[in-house]
């Protein structure tokens, strides 16, 4: 399938260069990530060679190089170094992925580090415009159906509890029969929030077109914006992880997508606050009703 450049209307591309480039890197045909590579190694060489000293280093043609450069979002390789020198005016502290044998202070500051490092880096290339128009879906929703697998697990239930304190109806799947089933059942009033951080798993894309067919408005937070489920959901909520080599799945994908979730629950809550405030007191008083917990002092 021919990769198609994102859409860059609303998107500055002289930002976030190399972090959209390491999000985009797995949706890359062999050729274009062979261009990757040397740019992601050798930065700085790439700021001073030609477009076909660049082709030769990466072995491949200076066409590929020009392409590779569009569907950054750039008009050509000089639009291209131009951006990439600026970013490597200030330099960023990167952490290495790979964690070695260390001491159980160096891997505790690491991991701290590669979170921080992943949210600031999720904050660079966020489209505003992109999170006005995933409120403006999720407050005129009908219901909401949040899906996810594997690692995405926790963010569909944290998804769906903010959505629910604040009045929305809200239901959450990470089952893939019962995903499916929910989204065929879908209206055009309805929404689907995907997540995937890959973007490429196959039970989250078969869903979205089940409930694309159904009429159902589609969105997802995902790290790769060429994935194939970006490429279907309107908006797309673009993450900028990048995951350390642990024995345990990294979770810098899920700090990311939780806090995605959370400035939409924060900008969701402006519109929605006598509805929030209602819901709460509904759900308070069923609380206090079976004993979990005390009457609020008034």
């Amino acid at each position: 399938m021919e990769i198609m450049s994102p859409d860059t209307s609303s998107r500055d591309p002289q930002t976030g260069t190399l972090i959209r480039l390491r999000g985009l890197y797995p949706s890359l045909k062999t050729a274009l990530q062979k261009v990757a590579d040397v740019i992601l190694r050798q930065p700085e060489m790439a700021i001073y060679a030609s477009v076909n000293e660049v082709a030769a280093v990466a072995h491949v043609s200076e066409a590929t190089v020009m392409r590779f450069c569009r569907i950054l979002g750039f008009k050509g390789f000089q639009d291209f170094k131009i951006a990439l020198a600026r970013e490597m005016v200030i330099p960023s502290t990167r952490f290495h992925e790979e964690v070695s044998h260390e001491g159980d202070g160096a891997l505790i500051s690491k991991v701290f580090q590669t979170n921080t490092a992943a949210l600031q880096d999720t904050l660079e290339i966020l489209e505003i415009e992109a999170i006005e128009a995933a409120v403006q879906l999720l407050t005129n929703s009908r219901q909401v159906l949040v899906i996810g697998v594997s690692g995405s697990g926790p963010a569909v239930a944290y998804a769906g509890n903010r959505f629910l304190l604040l009045g929305i109806k809200a239901f959450m799947y990470t089952d893939f029969y019962l995903m499916l089933m929910a989204a065929s059942l879908l209206s055009q009033d309805d929404v689907v929030l995907a997540i995937s951080n890959s973007g490429t798993t196959r039970e989250i894309v078969e869903t979205v077109r089940v409930a694309q067919e159904k009429g159902a408005r589609v969105m997802c937070i995902t790290n790769n914006s060429l994935s194939p489920l970006a490429r279907i959901c309107a908006p797309a909520l673009v993450t900028a992880s990048r995951e350390m080599s642990l024995p345990e799945e990294a979770v810098a994908s899920l700090v990311c997508q939780i806090t995605i979730l959370d400035a939409l629950s924060a900008s969701m809550s402006q519109s929605l606050s006598a509805q929030a405030q209602e819901t709460l007191a509904k759900m308070e008083k069923a609380m206090v009703k079976v004993g979990v917990m005390r009457e609020p002092t008034k």
